[in-house]
């Protein structure tokens, strides 16, 4: 079994019991549904033989067990709807909450559109799969069956051109199945495709409309759609092939079954009773045979993408990560000789980076654009591992050090601050539990002083979220402090202003400050060493 298919049985487990329930209610529901014909057969063969002397017993029976069906149906499908949708909320969380858990890699190499399918559209096909898959096959089987059996027990030789005529359509459909599910990938990864693409669009507005590229990205994006159809339409054929294929077995078994039956009728080896029953059973047949097209539908799309939402699952670090030695502190961070090259091109970003950080010193990381500051800060992250040389905490290699503990231990003020549909003051907390009082102080301590909390972040202009962000960072429990471009947002007074609360921060808190910045204030009046990056002069080495 595929470790999705595992992991998605286990998290449905607490519904199992509720799926029960609903097939219980569901075979019951099928018998109530298939009485009645059965009893109408045997009411008009009474009224046949005995002028209807049991005729009110029948109409009455039938009647209650309409009655009866009613309510079976209505709750089972109540019952099997509500275990469908917090099922598949349960699978969306889950996907979800492993791609939160993602490097940065995982992201550069899947498009955000693709994403959001994966986690919201492919996993409602894969979470419908997992809990109807055994029930819908046993029920309709079991639909079927109970009717063969009437049938049977009515008239054998006619049952068995019916059963022929069902053998002949999983011949038929069987043919499909294989381009179905081929087509349901493509179907799928187009779709992602048109996700993508609109989000790209949407994300980039300002952009577009500055520029008036509106009507570029008009036939952009249209491409797209028009890319999507076409995987669209293939399917839909290939679907409409197979719902016509049933429709035409199913309209065709009546009338044979019911032209047998006048031949019987003639010899008079069948009752008049027999025939009205089996057309009535009949049509009938036709919803579990349908129900299982559908479901067959609805399955090759599961399994078309099992194999896009396996690769979601895995795990950003090794497995032997949680046997690590986990750190409650970081007492010295040093790069020995570390150098850095990318597998697809081999050229080297980064050549014998040498420094060594203990508390209280605050490092500034400088050079042009293009010299590895953000390779430097995602190594740092351990987001990638250095080609040559060692990264050592508190004295031993980054490697032999569990990566949780130590990311736990690191703040982070990214260069793009992020900004969720909240409060300010739910932005800088961060999911934290961090009182009030605190957050007011960290707003004023980063010139946020004069907004009001409770205000939406996404108003924020782009100086405000800077600082925003910093707030945020500097209420983590941290030993390691990285602020990437800090004050390239800020006017002169107000870097001044966060550069001063900073200084006596980190002479208070004597932490490891690591600072990437251009701004000749920042490297003279916080920083007390430096990490010169440049093309140039790529063996520029820090005085330890």
């Amino acid at each position: 079994m595929p470790k999705l298919s595992k992991k998605i049985s286990l998290i449905l487990r607490p519904l199992f019991g509720f799926r029960y329930g609903a097939v219980a209610l569901k075979a019951v529901s099928i018998l109530a549904s298939l009485l009645p014909p059965y009893l109408i057969g045997l009411l008009v063969d009474d009224l046949n033989a005995t002028g209807g002397e049991a005729a009110l017993f029948y109409i009455t029976l039938i009647i209650g067990i309409l009655i009866a069906f009613f309510f079976l149906d209505w709750a089972q499908d109540f019952l099997w709807y509500k275990m469908l949708y917090i099922g598949t909320g349960m699978v969306r969380s889950y996907l979800f909450s492993n791609v939160l858990h993602k490097d940065y890699r995982f992201f550069r190499d899947h498009s955000i559109g693709d994403i959001e399918n994966k986690v919201i559209h492919d996993a409602a096909y894969y979470a419908k799969a997992k809990l109807a898959m055994m029930p819908t096959l046993f029920l309709n089987v079991l639909y079927i069956g109970i009717i063969l059996a009437f049938l049977t027990n009515m008239h054998m030789q006619k049952t068995f051109v019916v059963v022929g005529l069902c053998v002949a359509f999983y011949l038929i459909y069987s043919l499909i199945n294989k381009s179905l599910r081929k087509t349901s990938t493509l179907e799928r990864e187009g779709f992602s495709e048109l996700l993508d693409t609109a989000n790209e669009t949407l994300m980039g507005i300002n952009t577009i409309q500055l520029y008036g590229a509106e009507k570029f990205f008009d036939q952009y994006f249209e491409h797209s759609v028009e890319k999507y159809e076409s995987f669209l339409i293939r399917l839909r054929k290939l679907q409409a092939l197979a719902y016509s294929a049933t429709e035409s077995i199913m309209s065709i078994i009546p009338v044979i079954a019911v032209l047998i039956g006048i031949a019987f009728v003639a010899t008079g080896y069948i009752t008049v009773g027999t025939i009205v029953a089996f057309f009535l059973f009949l049509p009938r047949l036709s919803k579990p045979i349908k129900s299982l097209t559908d479901f067959n539908v609805d399955l090759q799309h599961a399994r078309a993408v099992e194999g896009r939402l396996e690769e979601l699952l895995s795990h950003n670090y090794d497995d032997n990560d949680n046997n690590l030695e986990k750190i409650d502190k970081i007492t010295s961070l040093e790069f020995v000789d570390i150098s850095y090259s990318y597998e697809n091109d081999g050229n080297e970003v980064l050549t014998d980076v040498c420094f060594s950080l203990v508390p209280g010193d605050a490092l500034a990381v400088v050079g042009p654009s293009g010299t590895g500051k953000t390779t430097f800060l995602r190594m740092l992250k351990r987001q990638i591992s250095p080609t040559l040389g060692e990264i050592l905490v508190n004295g031993k290699n980054l490697t032999e050090i569990n990566t949780e503990s130590y990311l736990g231990r690191i703040a982070v003020l990214t260069q793009e601050v992020f900004a969720f549909d909240a409060s300010i003051r739910e932005n800088i907390r961060f999911g934290k539990d961090i009182p009030d009082e605190r957050i007011e102080a960290l707003a004023k301590f980063c010139a946020l002083g004069d907004i009001n909390l409770d205000d939406n972040a996404k108003s924020l202009s782009g100086g405000e979220r800077q600082r925003m962000g910093l707030a945020r960072a500097l209420a983590c429990d941290y030993d390691i402090l990285v602020l990437d471009e800090p004050t390239s947002e800020l006017d002169l007074a107000t870097e001044a202003e966060i550069v001063k609360n900073l200084k006596i921060l980190q002479k208070t808190k004597g932490t490891i400050l690591i600072v990437v910045t251009h701004s000749d204030y920042v490297l003279k009046n916080l920083c007390n060493k430096s990490l010169p990056l440049s093309k140039i002069y790529p063996h520029s080495h820090l005085p330890h």
